[in-house]
């Protein structure tokens, strides 16, 4: 009875000395440093995580970005068996990108077709118009005469072709700007020139008469020029700059067809009718004494 009781406290006593052995090694296992528990710093990767636990799940996240979980696979296999299934039914059908190409190839065409009807209607709408067909083919005429110290000659001014152009001219010929005008250029062959209002240095040829300055200051845009610059017709002159026309005119003396698309082209708008033996002998130097509409046709818009 003594010996068992002997054993039994022998027994006990093992085992609480192993449970006293234990706890020490166990609290410093999970005691923290030194530093940290001075608040030092931690030695931590710039943008690793701090403890083990962050550690793990980082590494957990690493893995599932490698692999995907158990079952996510089988879902990834059944979402590339309906993309076959997918592929397999649209084969009966065209593409869609082609279907779309097709449509769209259709309304190029469409428009292209529209394009060149309408090209050819604006064709038929530019048709030049020979000068020798001027008088006989246009409806609204406007005629004037130009009386200088060589004789007097008639033009016809024509609205139709020259819808910008002819008005003005119309407009300045009304106001008397052309009264008293000098002729400032001619070239044998080539044109015979008038309606300088400035000099070369931009001073008013005509001081007493201001108002020939104030309209010669007014431009027009350009147009198409529909007719042809050749022996008697008529346009205005220019600088080499878009818009620029104002008032001065020039008389082609030969065929000038060139000047059609030159320098923006100069539009025909009128051309002698009466007297061009009179704009024959026109020199630098001779002056439009009076120059006044005869003959008016429809309204041209003024």
């Amino acid at each position: 009875m003594r010996i068992l009781s002997l054993s039994a406290f022998i027994l006990v006593a093992a085992i609480l000395l192993a449970s006293c052995l234990r706890a020490p090694v166990e609290k410093k296992a999970y005691a923290p440093s030194k530093e940290a528990a001075k608040g030092g710093p931690m030695m931590v990767a710039e943008g690793s995580p701090p403890n083990a636990k962050d550690e793990d799940s980082q590494l957990s996240e690493t893995n599932e970005e490698a692999a995907p979980p158990e079952g996510q696979e089988a879902a990834d296999s059944s979402t590339d068996e309906e993309e076959d299934t997918e592929e397999a039914s649209s084969q009966s059908e065209p593409p869609k990108g082609t279907q779309e190409a097709a449509e769209t190839e259709e309304i190029e065409k469409e428009e292209e077709k529209a394009e060149d009807d309408e090209g050819a209607d604006n064709e038929e709408q530019q048709e030049k118009i020979p000068a020798s067909q001027l008088l006989s083919r246009m409806s609204n005429i406007v005629q004037a005469m130009f009386e200088t110290n060589k004789g007097s000659f008639i033009i016809a001014i024509y609205p139709e072709i020259a819808p910008i152009s002819a008005p003005h001219f119309i407009t300045l010929i009304r106001k008397g700007f052309y009264d008293g005008i000098k002729i400032h250029r001619y070239e044998p062959g080539f044109v015979v020139q008038m309606g300088r209002a400035f000099d070369d240095n931009g001073n008013p040829l005509y001081p007493d008469d201001p108002k020939k300055a104030e309209l010669a200051q007014i431009t027009i845009n350009d147009e198409p020029c529909l007719s042809e610059n050749t022996y008697m017709t008529i346009s205005f002159a220019k600088p080499n700059a878009p818009d620029s026309a104002s008032c001065q005119f020039f008389i082609n003396l030969g065929d000038n067809r060139r000047l059609d698309e030159l320098n923006y082209g100069f539009t025909v708008m009128a051309q002698v009718i009466h007297g061009q033996d009179v704009v024959q002998k026109l020199r630098r130097g001779d002056v439009i004494g009076d120059a006044q509409i005869i003959q008016r046709g429809p309204e041209p818009g003024l």
